[in-house]
């Protein structure tokens, strides 16, 4: 079953056409039943739905397994405060040479870059998922890794954004939404 969706409308129509859909966890047909909105706070803002849930019915008849599973739109990012788009600015601000403070600030607003650093190491621990997509090791261009040393980055960024720079060939902006629906796997 499709995870991502590029809209409410789109999720709302697929649940509307659960009858021959078939679980991911028990492999049965006709037991699927939308279960309500997935709503998350936007930062100074109202909860907003950003996907449904989907219910494998083990009540009234029905003979299914009893978990969920939830379907999102492609721009959220599951277990972030932020939405993917944030994320990929903030990579990009560091591309373009911000301090780590700087581009958490541009991309989200926020005074404190404390969460910064828990991105950082997620979209490190994330570089191996990375690089199998295109089967290669990421390519360092002798240019962009003088540029860095230059202006005193870390040596341990090189690898990320060589690695987004690839990825954002590949996919395209928006990169976050464009990955998670082609692939139907999590961004982080």
């Amino acid at each position: 079953m499709q995870i991502y969706y590029p809209s409410l409308q789109a999720i709302e129509q697929q649940t509307m056409q659960l009858d021959c859909e078939q679980c991911g966890h028990c492999k049965q047909t006709h037991q699927l039943v939308s279960h309500g909105f997935i709503r998350k706070k936007r930062v100074g803002g109202e909860p907003e739905a950003v996907g449904n849930r989907v219910f494998c019915s083990n009540r009234l008849n029905h003979t299914g397994c009893g978990r969920t599973v939830q379907l999102y739109l492609d721009s959220t990012l599951r277990y972030l405060h932020y939405a993917g788009i944030a994320v990929v600015a903030f990579v990009l601000s560091l591309i373009a040479g911000m301090t780590i403070r700087n581009a958490y600030h541009h991309a989200t607003g926020a005074v404190t870059p404390r969460n910064a650093y828990r991105w950082l190491k997620r979209l490190c621990a994330h570089l191996s998922v990375y690089h199998s997509l295109s089967h290669q090791a990421p390519l360092q261009n002798t240019a962009d890794a003088a540029l860095v040393v230059a202006s005193n980055r870390r040596l341990r960024l090189l690898p990320l954004m060589s690695t987004f720079t690839l990825l954002l060939e590949r996919f395209g902006q928006p990169l976050c939404a464009a990955y998670q629906r082609q692939l139907q796997r999590p961004f982080l």
